[in-house]
Parts: structure tokens; sequence; C-alpha cells
């Protein structure tokens, strides 16, 4: 028994893994010999187990498949953002304002929350001071030194409330950080926000079916506009942002879409969301041609019309002759 277990004091492990294989192998020998009282029957185990290692880390070394030989090229991977991770809150504030968290939402609460926690999603990966929280807050107002206290206060316990946990938990889910701001707890943590950009970063990294994978996982996240009912202009710029990055989005699906009913299904929402932008018209009464629609294309001209004389406006002339080119065949 002493030889073996010298013998695996003796394996070439990589020395931060060393200790606790070797931990893993006495723990098991101990185990066997004292529950069972067989150590014979231990040896063996311990002595096949050995074998086995000794015989793939040769098979690793020299065989064909060496890593030092041949070196993969890994695709970019997507981020897992569709799925509910059990462990993490989910704080959203696309389409919807609401705060899912392990089997139960919440939500209801006054502009203001939302407002913190849009500001704080806003600052993923840098801190949210008071100074700027109070001015994007309540840009208008002289505010008291404690109403940022106590707005801060009642979010923290509400997202410890979505979690299932104490109220004194509150400066764990939203930290307080170096002394100089606050940040969401990305352990305890996410946002629907950070999860679209996360996708769109990666699809535009992303080839083939990863790329339309990513592209996709993006627009079926996005259900409405971004920080929905808040009245402030950084809040509509943000949101006008990644309201034009789920455009382009659908737009590049209609580029990769393998049939023109696809293609026209995507050119069809990103114009619901963009209703002014011309081009994306062109391209769907081009595609309603391709399918044999042609008053298709008289109601997506219609369509475009009608949004722009609502904004004063009237198609291009570029549009305009393009409509005729699709129709005077007729």
């Amino acid at each position: 028994m002493e030889g073996v277990l010298a013998g695996l004091a003796a394996l070439p492990l990589v020395s931060s893994r060393r200790a606790e294989f070797q931990g893993r192998c006495f723990g098991t020998a101990h185990g066997l010999i004292s529950a069972n009282a067989q150590p014979r029957e231990a040896i063996m185990l311990i002595g096949a187990s050995l074998v086995t290692r000794s015989l793939i880390g040769l098979a690793t070394a020299f065989g064909p498949f060496n890593g030092r030989r041949r070196t993969a090229v890994q695709p970019p991977v997507l981020p897992q953002a569709t799925q509910r991770d059990p462990k993490r809150g989910t704080i959203r504030l696309v389409g919807q304002c609401a705060i899912e968290g392990r089997g139960r939402t919440a939500g209801g609460w006054g502009t203001d929350t939302w407002v913190l926690l849009g500001l704080l999603a806003e600052h993923r990966t840098c801190l949210l001071s008071k100074t700027v929280a109070a001015d994007k807050l309540w840009p208008d107002a002289d505010v008291p030194g404690d109403r940022f206290a106590g707005l801060l206060k009642a979010t923290r316990a509400k997202m410890c409330d979505a979690l299932g946990l104490p109220g004194n938990y509150g400066r764990v889910v939203i930290q307080f950080k170096g002394g100089t701001g606050y940040r969401i707890n990305p352990d305890l943590y996410t946002c629907d926000v950070w999860q679209i950009r996360d996708l769109l970063a990666a699809a535009a990294l992303a080839t083939g079916p990863e790329k339309i994978a990513g592209l996709n996982a993006a627009v079926e996240l996005y259900v409405g506009p971004y920080l929905p009912g808040v009245p402030h202009d950084w809040a509509r710029h943000t949101a006008g942002a990644l309201n034009r990055g789920i455009v382009q989005a659908l737009a590049q699906l209609a580029d990769l879409a393998e049939r023109p009913e696809q293609e026209a299904g995507h050119l069809e929402r990103a114009t619901g969301l963009d209703p002014v932008a011309e081009h994306l018209y062109r391209r769907r009464m081009e595609v309603y041609r391709r399918l044999g629609r042609p008053q298709a294309i008289h109601y997506c001209y219609e369509e475009l019309h009608e949004q722009l004389r609502a904004r004063g406006r009237r198609p291009s002339s570029k549009t305009e002759q393009f409509y005729r080119g699709m129709t005077d065949s007729e």
C-alpha cells in the first residue's frame, strides 16, 4: 500500500492540481480500508485507476491528436442569455419593468425605481456615483440628501425580496465599491439589456449558423422599447440606440434568410421598429415582387407614405422611382 501511495506522489500532474488529486486518492484508499477492511481490494482499485490515467496520458502526449501538433480553432461562443440561470435574478427593462427572482416576479413600483435600475444597468462596467445618479434622477429639482438613500434602500429591499434573501442583504445585491459608487452584483442579478448587447456583440464576430443563432436570440429578447415610461432624455437616447441595434440585426437576418418568406418577416418587423427607414421598405417591396405579391407592394408603399406624412415628410424620389418600377409592369 505504501508503495502505491508513494507512486501517487510521483505522478507528473500539473502542480496546481497535484495536491487535489493526491488528496482524493489518499482519501479514497483510506475510506476503502477503514470501511471495508479490505486493503488488497483498495490497492487494486487505485492501481487500476493509475494504469488508466497513465495510458490516457501516453495517448495524449504521443498520439496523433497531440495538442502541440494540432490546434483547433474554436468558433465564437454565444452567450446563453435565453437560458434562465436559477441562481440569479433578472432585471427586465426591455418592454417591461420587472424583477424576476427564484420563482417570483415583482414590479409595479414607481418610476424612480426603474430609473435607478436603468442607470445601474448602464453602469455595468463602471460605478454609478451618488452625484451622477441624483442628477439623472432629478435633473430639475433640489434633492434633499436622504432622498437618494431612501430610494436606494427601497430598491435593494425589492431585489432581496425577489431572490428570497433577508433584507440585510441589500448591500450585497447593489454593491458600494471602493467608496466611490454603486453597481448591480453580477453574481446575483443579470439584466435583459446586458443579455441583448452580449448576444449582438458575439454575433458580430460569428459566422454562419452561430451568427444566425445569436441574432435570433437577441431579437427574441427585444420585446419592446428599453426603459419604457422613463421620461428622461438620456433614457430615450439609450433606448433609441438599442432599437437601432435590433433593426440592424433584423436586416442582417433578412440577408441571411434562406427563403423569401423569412426575409419578408424580418424586414416587416424591422420597419415596425423603424417606420421611416425607406431603404428597408424598398427591400420589402423587392421581396414581395419575388414572392409574386403585387398587392403587398402597394400596401408597403402606402404604409411608408402614411408614416412619413404623419411626420410632415414624403417618400424620397429614389423610393418613388423604385415603387413605380415595381408596379409599372402590372
